[in-house]
């Protein structure tokens, strides 16, 4: 029978289906996927086989989280031995640039150190402590034990706290936390014995207890926990500027959080665009946009925490010292925690400094566009990449798009001529992946709940529209 003679009912429930087969082939095994796949349960008939070979395997009682935790108990008073001096290695970097990979050689020094690891046996959920050697860029494991680091594509191998590693051997064995030493060297001043005043060098050990990323921990569990990690932080800085009646620069009288409400979405991106490597990007974007989500969901409120670039800019959503102090300043009923490195390391804190600088930011762009701006479809684009660069660099870029009668304001302006940089023109491809993988999701999530609640919407939806002489 040929389609268009199909009655339009039955034309409806075959274009729907359509789609969502067509949803669940794009998204495949991962979560999404899943939550698809999830719908169709009560509707598909599983054929048991009378003999099973192999029985099912039983689902764990615990969850990773939980091990996390346990493993975090088991490796607090640990004590580990650090050398006196430092041994040279170097690694490779690739970074995308004009569309080349670029190859270029980084050298570092570390001392040779113990670090401790928290090995899980996902079959049996017993976790083990073992102590492994970094002696330059090579890791010695203890007899017994086969520990790799991996390399990430970005050609990072050795990350501090966060190093990937792979047990190869014994099987089923996954690190889900680590304890690595840093050693900080500092000039003190003290008397000699005949009461002069001399400089030597003191070195203090600090331990950093982590859940280090590994392919291995990559979970949908995990992702998940990291973005309602993220998405209830986001709340809660809400909460707490609505409480404290934060008034915005932005829209004189109004309150920061109606300037931004429903826009929640905006800020739960920023972790996503400061914590992901471009060039990691874009091989995969998925699988990086997840690593990030794995990182904080693994380890909550320290994930990223210490995080600092060579621009000085710290923390999950990276501020910088002098930004930080700006907008502490401009908000004071804010009460942002007065040490930099403390209130950039914590989450709640920060965010609610990000949150302020975009409404910071907007005052400029209200002034370019009026308040209508606050209805643009790309002003989370003008506020991210002003959070990114300097302001002036996205200002100038629109001016130029609305002069030019230019539809993309990003190619509006090139950056030699005072536009947004090359390193924020990266920063907006991956906003507008973030963006249109979320409208993505969104768009499941009322299909589930449209098919969970009331399956016959779904097929009244004019989907499309066939005429009767579609040929």
């Amino acid at each position: 029978m040929e389609f268009k003679n199909l009655g339009q009912f039955k034309r409806k429930k075959v274009i729907v289906g359509i789609g969502l087969i067509f949803l669940l082939a794009v998204l495949g095994s991962d979560a999404k996927g899943s939550m698809i796949a999830g719908f169709f349960s009560s509707r598909v008939i599983s054929v048991i086989p009378p003999s099973p070979s192999v029985p099912p395997e039983a689902k764990p009682l615990w969850t990773i989280l939980e091990k996390i935790n346990e493993a975090h108990n088991l490796l607090k008073n640990i004590s580990l031995k650090v050398g006196d001096r430092d041994i040279n290695y170097t690694e490779s970097r690739y970074a995308s640039v004009n569309g080349k990979i670029i190859t270029a050689s980084r050298s570092f020094k570390e001392p040779e150190k113990e670090i401790a690891l928290a090995a899980l046996n996902i079959k049996s959920g017993e976790i083990k402590i073992l102590t492994v050697t970094k002696r330059g860029a090579d890791l010695i494991a203890p007899a017994g034990w086969n520990v790799e680091v991996l390399e990430r594509p970005s050609g990072i191998r050795w990350n501090g706290r966060n190093t990937a590693y792979r047990v190869n051997s014994p099987e089923n064995y996954v690190v889900i936390a680590n304890v690595y030493p840093n050693e900080k060297d500092t000039r003190v001043a003290q008397k000699n014995k005949q009461g002069k005043t001399v400089y030597v060098t003191q070195r203090t050990i600090k331990y950093d207890l982590y859940a280090p990323y590994s392919p291995d921990l990559h979970t949908s569990d995990l992702v998940i926990s990291g973005q309602n990690y993220t998405k209830n932080m986001v709340a809660k800085a809400m909460e707490e500027l609505k409480f404290a009646g934060v008034k915005s620069k932005a829209i004189p009288k109004s309150l920061v959080t109606d300037v931004f409400a429903s826009k929640n979405n905006f800020f739960e991106r920023i972790p996503l665009l400061e914590q992901t490597d471009l060039t990691e990007f874009e091989i995969d974007p998925k699988n990086t946009v997840e690593r990030a989500h794995v990182i904080i969901g693994a380890n909550q409120d320290k994930a990223f925490n210490t995080t600092c670039n060579s621009s000085s800019a710290c923390g999950w959503v990276q501020f910088t010292p002098r930004t930080y102090a700006a907008i502490a300043k401009s908000y004071p009923s804010t009460k942002l925690i007065k040490d930099f490195k403390a209130g950039a390391a914590d989450h709640l804190n920060s965010m609610k400094a990000a949150i302020l600088l975009y409404d910071t930011n907007l005052k400029d762009f209200i002034n370019i566009k009026g308040l209508g701006v606050l209805n643009d479809p790309s002003l989370e684009e003008y506020l991210a990449s002003s959070y990114n660069g300097a302001p002036r660099h996205a200002k100038a870029s629109l001016k130029a798009a609305i002069l030019g009668g230019i539809q993309d304001w990003v190619q509006a302006l090139s950056s030699k001529k005072g536009g947004i940089k090359d390193e924020t023109r990266g920063y907006l491809v991956k906003l507008r992946w973030l963006q249109q993988n979320d409208r993505c999701c969104k768009f499941i999530k009322i299909l589930i709940y449209l098919f969970k609640t009331n399956p016959m919407v779904l097929w009244s939806m004019p989907l499309l529209k066939i005429s009767r002489n579609t040929q």
